[in-house]
């Protein structure tokens, strides 16, 4: 590699890790307190995101590859949230282990990751897998928070998810560039204002984000070998994953070549963030907790092999 592709590497890697690094050092210097980092999650989360999505979607030209990467990553969490439930019955009856397996953290890590390498117009092509992935989330959320009096019941589970601002402005984005309407907007001169306000508040989503990540980071010492093996079974898993969907969209004809990257940071990402949350005891938190963190930081490395390739 020649001095200047390390360099613009490092433009695009260096930041990441800076980002991370504060957040882990906020932490542990007591800079901010785990109320005021959700705060700025919830800003992220409630506005900034939903604003990403809403645009990208709104001005995405989707093609035949969006549908077939859709069909693809769905096939890919049916098997592998069948295979969570057989190892939770079998080998490690971890009560929230099944959240690890269905969907990956798009939100938080893949949206953003995604942005920094391609840009907020791109951002679509990780949002059509985050919605996709739903199928098999909602119905293991519902499960999982089924029978028990400490979490709310599986219609409001639902009832929230399905109300969230990120589901909302994805489907309204979609909806909107599907139907036409976002080309009327565009003629009638509204759709300038309209991307421009959205643009303006999800410019400091990335980063808020990844502060997030390196804020919450933790390895705890309790269940550590099976932290490693579930962690090597998940990134295994959707590493063989990768490999076929990446072999079926190549026989495809015209899949643009961002559509492969899509597919490839998202089967690096970590577990859904939302697996410590669904766990019952100190064991299924501490569990969930470690493999996301153990996979985030893969997932970091195999960013900084895509920041290489793509430079």
């Amino acid at each position: 590699m020649n001095t200047e592709k390390i360099l613009t590497v490092a433009q695009v890697v260096t930041p990441i890790f800076v980002t991370v690094f504060l957040g882990v050092l906020a932490r542990r210097r007591k800079i901010l307190t785990p109320e005021q980092v959700q705060g700025l999650q919830q800003f992220a989360l409630k506005f900034g995101m939903p604003c990403v999505v809403f645009t990208s979607c709104l001005t995405a030209d989707m093609g035949v590859e969006s549908l077939s990467s859709m069909g693809l990553v769905l096939i890919a969490v049916l098997l592998s949230t069948l295979l969570s439930f057989r190892l939770r019955k079998q080998r490690y009856p971890y009560h929230n282990l099944p959240m690890l397996f269905c969907a990956q953290e798009t939100g938080m890590m893949g949206i953003p990751l995604f942005i920094i390498l391609f840009g907020a117009g791109q951002a679509y092509r990780m949002g059509v897998l985050d919605l996709i992935q739903a199928v098999t989330a909602y119905p293991v959320i519902a499960i999982l928070t089924t029978d028990t009096g400490e979490n709310p019941t599986v219609s409001r589970m639902l009832r929230k998810i399905l109300s969230s601002p990120l589901m909302i402005m994805s489907m309204l984005g979609l909806f909107f560039n599907l139907s036409g309407i976002g080309a009327w907007l565009n003629r009638v001169g509204v759709g300038g204002i309209l991307t421009a306000s959205t643009s303006f508040l999800s410019q400091p989503i990335s980063a808020l984000m990844i502060f997030s990540v390196g804020y919450n980071f933790s390895l705890a010492k309790e269940c550590r070998r099976t932290v490693l093996e579930v962690a090597g079974i998940h990134f295994g898993l959707f590493a063989l994953f990768c490999v076929v969907i990446q072999g079926v969209l190549l026989l495809l004809p015209n899949v643009d070549s961002l559509t492969r990257w899509a597919v490839l940071l998202y089967c690096a990402l970590p577990a859904s963030y939302l697996s410590p949350g669904l766990g019952r005891s100190a064991e299924d938190y501490t569990m969930s907790s470690g493999v996301c963190s153990i996979l985030t930081a893969t997932c970091l490395m195999v960013f900084c092999v895509m920041a290489a390739a793509v430079a």
